[in-house]
């Protein structure tokens, strides 16, 4: 009897452990129902720019179109060029194998050491120049006719062919490859460097036509929703800003290249593309461990991410949903909050609050996938807020000039510029702007925003130790001399 008692107590006991657990935990199933019921979609495709006709297409012209022609196994896990020569040739397109000295100065209030430049294509023996030194710009100009015709026949297709879609293979997910992405650098820091050079050889409607290019070429990717490409895309804006900023600098631009360069860069939201690279990169993802789920011996599929180390032995399946789950749940608690879309805001908060939570969670064995391919949103989401900044101010500065130019002096106030003027996409208010008095020597004006630390530095920049603008600290300032540092951090071995 007293058996049977314990017997009893026990099983009564593990009902109350099991009735304590509460309801079976949710599955990944669940989760994506309950958030497509409130209009959320789970699909990259969604993402996925939509074909354009050859003939439209800049992608296609035959300089560049060799890049994606390829052939691919059946899992999509490896690809090879169908004409290696030719996929080679495209590959290096207005590739200069030297080093180069830095050419995005702007953010310091600097320009570019075009001296620098042609001390660099005098010493190598391949590239054109005079018997003796003349002017900088002009040697640098003399130099970059190696690329002439390719350069020439970029712009007279991209007159041709105003649209753009590379033809990734985004159904191979991380396995895709995106060539293009190298060779757009190459081509925007070709036409950036002859348009400084332009710029300062006097040839003003040939700098601004180098300047359009190297914007169409920035935005050849608006449409590509993969982080990777919207970052590549950042990066050789901002090296395109480099002469837009000189041409400010100097004063050159036109009234009516003014307004052109306003149209460009009102059409630019960096923003929108954070949200959109945010979204497709989670639903790459979802698609990814679906196909690592339908694999037969999840071999190919786990190398991709190596994955291969942390499979379970027992119950694989729900090893998966689990993790798929943790990771939607990940992107819902913070990717999806760090940007308020109604008021095209980004919120520095929740990337603190997500690094901890991955901190914390990393070891977790329904965390491993997150672990794996989550990567910390503070400084992605941040390049795009700062280039946006950056963006913002460019077309403040054609307003400003243009105001200028009817008015006789820069304005009071930003609202007294024509039109609807753009916001610190941190603070959500107006940039900070003060016209300079004459007397100040400058006659220009302090125009910035408070950048990733939510904070007024009274425009000053933070210097790190690789003598670089700090793009966690300070302000984020559009000036034509070296603002002021906030402080500087000595590089090793100074004091």
């Amino acid at each position: 009897m007293r058996k049977l008692t314990t017997v009893l107590l026990l099983l009564a006991g593990l009902c109350c452990l099991l009735e304590g657990c509460g309801t079976p935990e949710k599955t990944w199933t669940d989760f994506q129902k309950e958030w497509e019921a409130r209009g959320e979609k789970f699909d990259y495709r969604v993402f996925v720019p939509a074909p354009i006709p050859s003939e439209k297409n800049f992608a296609h012209t035959p300089l560049l179109k060799a890049l994606f022609e390829e052939e691919w196994n059946s899992e999509l896990t490896e690809s090879k060029p169908v004409d290696p020569k030719r996929h080679e040739q495209a590959g290096e397109l207005l590739k200069i194998e030297e080093d180069l000295p830095a050419i995005i100065l702007w953010p310091r209030g600097q320009r570019v050491d075009l001296a620098a430049f042609q001390d660099v294509f005098r010493k190598e023996g391949s590239w054109p120049h005079p018997a003796k030194p003349g002017k900088p710009a002009e040697d640098v100009l003399k130099a970059l006719e190696v690329f002439a015709d390719e350069m020439a026949e970029l712009s007279r297709a991209a007159r041709e062919r105003p649209l753009c879609r590379f033809d990734i293979k985004y159904e191979a997910h991380f396995a895709a490859s995106m060539p293009h992405l190298m060779v757009l650098r190459n081509l925007t820091r070709c036409f950036t460097l002859r348009a400084v050079a332009n710029l300062e050889a006097g040839k003003l409607e040939a700098a601004f036509a180098d300047v359009e290019m190297g914007l169409f070429l920035t935005e050849s990717q608006a449409a590509e929703p993969l982080a990777l490409s919207q970052l590549v895309r950042i990066s050789n804006l901002e090296m395109i800003l480099q002469a837009i900023w000189e041409g400010f600098a100097t004063g050159k631009w036109t009234p009516a290249q003014l307004v052109t360069l306003e149209k460009h860069l009102a059409g630019i939201d960096l923003v929108e593309s954070c949200r959109r690279a945010l979204r497709c990169e989670r639903d790459m993802a979802n698609q990814f461990i679906h196909q690592v789920r339908e694999d037969a011996d999840y071999q190919k599929t786990q190398e991709l991410v190596d994955l291969a180390p942390h499979w379970p032995g027992i119950d694989p399946i729900g090893w998966l949903d689990q993790n798929q789950l943790r990771f939607n749940e990940l992107y819902m608690k913070f990717n999806r909050r760090i940007i308020d879309t109604r008021t095209r805001t980004i919120k520095p908060s929740v990337a603190a609050e997500q690094l901890k939570y991955i901190e914390e969670n990393k070891r977790k064995p329904d965390h491993v996938i997150s672990s794996l391919i989550v990567l910390s949103i503070g400084p992605l989401v941040r390049q795009f807020g700062n280039s946006q900044a950056a963006v913002d101010q460019a077309l403040l500065a054609c307003r400003l000039e243009r105001h200028k130019f009817k008015k006789g002096a820069y304005p009071a106030k930003l609202d007294e510029l024509e039109g609807t003027q753009p916001t610190d996409p941190y603070s959500g208010g107006s940039y900070l702007y003060r016209a300079s008095p004459e007397s100040e020597g400058t006659g220009r004006y302090q125009l910035y925003g408070i950048g990733w630390n939510l904070k007024d530095d009274s425009g000053k920049i933070v210097i790190n130790e690789w003598g670089q603008a700090d793009n966690e600290k300070g302000d984020l300032v559009w000036s034509y001399s070296h603002p002021p540092a906030l402080f500087e951090i000595p590089k090793p071995g100074e004091k």
